[in-house]
């Protein structure tokens, strides 16, 4: 009894504790069983509800890709004007389609011209103690005209200019059989005399046809109007040609080889 007295408190508190841990016990076991429940009528609420969905319409969908799945064939020729642009001419009876090609799809290469440096050995001024050797220079492809007239250059032996240097002169003072001269920017050397000139290609110009009409020694940098374009020339070399559009698109006309 004595016991029990002094440990009236605790013994009290024991049960009351145990009580609690019971009853959280049966609690967290409930809350199972109400979401199992839960979770059963949901699926029993969605199970019965009405008939399936119907499948979706994909038809547009199989559409676009068989549609780019197809091949298809561009046509780049023949009577395809987006590519190959007809000319048109009035006449008594209205417009009517000229034929050939228009534009740049009929330029043509007539003639291709070579473009040259030119020197030729003309003849000897001064005296015989302090000759002159009188040279004609030409240079063809220069784009100011008046830069491609012949001009005459004096030199003595062994002397130079911009251009060339004269590196010998054989036979007589006055009339040299030989002048060896040499190209200042290139070192190149070349012979001269009476019966021989030295020429060397610097650059082209050529020679166009189009729609019925010549384009006579177009250069680069020239502009070239086809079919109301104006385009550009930006290269020719001796076997092609290169212009571009006002859009910068460049095309390559190649050169017809002579039958």
């Amino acid at each position: 009894m004595d016991f029990l007295k002094k440990h009236y408190e605790k013994l009290v508190l024991s049960v009351v504790l145990l009580g609690v841990a019971v009853a959280a016990f049966l609690l967290t076991v409930e809350v199972g069983n109400v979401k199992q429940t839960l979770a059963d009528q949901l699926q029993q609420k969605i199970v019965s509800k009405g008939a399936p969905l119907p499948p979706l319409n994909l038809s547009t969908n199989e559409a676009v890709v068989t549609r780019a799945s197809t091949q298809l064939k561009v046509v780049l020729d023949g009577e395809h004007n987006t590519f190959n642009p007809g000319a048109w001419e009035k006449s008594g009876e209205g417009l009517r389609r000229k034929p050939g090609k228009a534009g740049l799809a009929g330029l043509t290469i007539a003639r291709v011209i070579p473009l040259n440096l030119v020197i030729a050995f003309t003849g000897v001024a001064g005296t015989e103690e302090a000759p002159r050797y009188q040279l004609s220079v030409t240079r063809e492809f220069e784009k100011l005209p008046a830069k491609r007239r012949p001009t005459i250059t004096s030199l003595n032996a062994g002397a130079k200019d911009s251009l060339l240097q004269i590196i010998e002169v054989k036979g007589s003072k006055m009339d040299p059989t030989e002048i060896i001269c040499e190209l200042v920017e290139t070192r190149e050397r070349f012979v001269l005399s009476k019966e021989k000139s030295f020429r060397k290609t610097f650059s082209f110009a050529a020679d166009l046809r189009s729609e019925g009409k010549e384009f006579p020694g177009k250069r680069v940098d020239d502009p070239l109007v086809l079919s109301g374009v104006t385009y550009k020339i930006v290269a020719i070399g001796k076997d092609e040609l290169v212009v571009s559009a006002p859009n910068q698109v460049r095309t390559t006309i190649a050169a017809v080889p002579a039958q």
